[in-house]
């Protein structure tokens, strides 16, 4: 399904995958891409919007006090994670 419509109808609010785990991070890039929405607000929807509704208070963004999950990701040709930090400490790095 391509969220960009229900994005732009406000009727999304999560972006989520069950079966191919690369889609919220392709479709984050692709809604900024195609100029839908600014790159905050389409992170915000496989980050920060996710984890409210799951109710991990700890998690979604970068802020004092929070878990520090990060990752770094390659924007070209398709975005790809080169590294993942979670609570502050490096669990993945890609060969460059």
């Amino acid at each position: 399904m391509n969220a960009g419509p229900a994005v732009l109808s406000g009727l999304c609010s999560v972006l989520a995958s069950d079966y191919y785990y690369p889609a919220p991070l392709i479709a984050a890039f692709r809604l900024t891409r195609d100029h839908a929405l600014p790159f905050a607000e389409a992170w915000a929807l496989v980050s920060k919007n996710p984890a409210e509704a799951a109710g991990l208070a700890d998690r979604g963004t970068l802020d004092l006090g929070m878990r520090a999950d990060i990752i770094l990701v390659q924007d070209s040709p398709m975005p790809r994670v080169v590294q993942s930090i979670i609570a502050g400490k490096t669990v993945l790095r890609a060969d460059a």
